[in-house]
């Protein structure tokens, strides 16, 4: 079922962007509309209070890793929470990079997407496309006038220089007054591409955001392409946040010889800083790619990188380390081969999937 919705979903964000390509609907003049900077309003998936939308406070700049620090610079996993009764809905937003990647589409790189919470769940609205480095979408047009609570998820893929949200003039428009994703301690999940969101078609679609709106809880999106190997760098931010959990999903990016020594030094190091906080190392599923070609040795090397993983777990078990944790590779997006864009990243129903594979576990550990 939830792929026929995925699919329908998928369906009309591909029709509505004709009406989209203006920057105001014909009935909406510029001057009916008031702008307020995004930083008044109440910012997610960011664990500091610096007023930019990067991920990492500007004290990580000289100690990260050169390409971590600028990946940290990419907004994945933020979004900012307010609440309105406005009918009318626009976002401007100016990227830092205007990315482009071959493989995943302009709104998942550096477009934005919007959410309502209605009848006890958030419902996805519209999705803002990108066309450039500025950007203005309306995202809801004609509306109700009801005041609800919004979720405006902001670019996997790319960064925010600036960003205001709009509404009708005679609109209020505060920060929120229900607490969702606000009131609970953030899962900190670190990880690779994928985690970062590659390739979903719209920020609300990569797994953590899945999560985070079912599960109710903030994710700290520390996801980043190419550069998530398993860095005690990375773990110096981690032990800032008091966390309900964090996990390690790095296997995919980190060489099989590298997994043990820094699994073992990664998971001391949070320990000794949050030693109440649980933690739970994630495998890395298959490549689609190794199946038919047994002798590229991808899906060999992935094996490989599993065991030292597990070989990690279990010596850290050994040692005494409580309240650790072990998600298996398997079946996290699913045994029908259709879960990826390129064999390794994985699309909507990928990430649907992972999102509906890890979830149980995560809730049970932050329950």
């Amino acid at each position: 079922m939830y792929i026929k919705k995925l699919a329908l979903a998928i369906f009309l964000l591909g029709t509505c962007c004709m009406a989209q390509s203006s920057p105001l609907p014909d009935n909406i003049a510029e001057d009916s509309i008031t702008y307020y900077n995004g930083h008044m309003f109440n910012i997610i998936g960011k664990y500091h209070d610096e007023k930019h939308y990067y991920r990492f406070p500007h004290k990580f700049k000289d100690t990260l890793r050169e390409n971590v620090w600028r990946l940290g610079q990419n907004t994945a996993g933020m979004g900012i929470r307010f609440r309105t009764n406005a009918s009318t809905i626009i976002v401007r937003w100016t990227v830092l990079n205007d990315a482009s990647l071959p493989h995943m589409p302009a709104t998942g790189v550096k477009g934005v997407d919007l959410y309502s919470f209605s009848k006890n769940e958030w419902q996805y609205v519209r999705t803002g496309f990108p066309k450039g480095k500025n950007n203005q979408a309306t995202l809801l047009s004609n509306g109700d006038g009801v005041s609800r609570e919004f979720l405006l998820n902001l670019p996997l893929y790319d960064g925010i220089e600036s960003l205001e949200i709009g509404v009708n003039t005679s609109a209020v428009i505060s920060s929120p007054k229900e607490k969702m994703l606000l009131d609970h301690k953030p899962v900190v999940y670190y990880g690779t591409s994928i985690a970062q969101g590659g390739c979903a078609s719209r920020p609300g679609l990569a797994f953590t955001s899945i999560m985070s709106r079912d599960l109710n809880i903030p994710f700290i999106n520390l996801g980043f392409s190419g550069n998530g190997t398993i860095e005690t760098t990375v773990g110096e931010a981690m032990t800032e946040v008091d966390a309900a959990l964090y996990v390690i999903d790095c296997n995919p990016n980190t060489a099989p010889e590298l997994i043990y020594d820094r699994t073992i030094a990664l998971v001391h190091q949070l320990k000794k800083a949050k030693p109440a906080i649980p933690v739970l190392l994630v495998e890395g599923f298959l490549s689609e790619g190794g199946y038919l070609n047994p002798l590229s040795g991808e899906n060999d090397n992935i094996i490989k990188k599993r065991k030292e993983l597990k070989r990690a777990y279990d010596e850290l078990r050994k040692n005494g380390i409580s309240g650790l944790h072990y998600q298996k590779g398997e079946g996290l997006i699913g045994q029908d081969h259709e879960g990826t864009v390129d064999g390794i990243h994985p699309n909507d129903i990928g990430m649907m999937r992972m999102a509906q594979a890890l979830t149980p576990a995560i809730k049970k550990l932050i329950d």
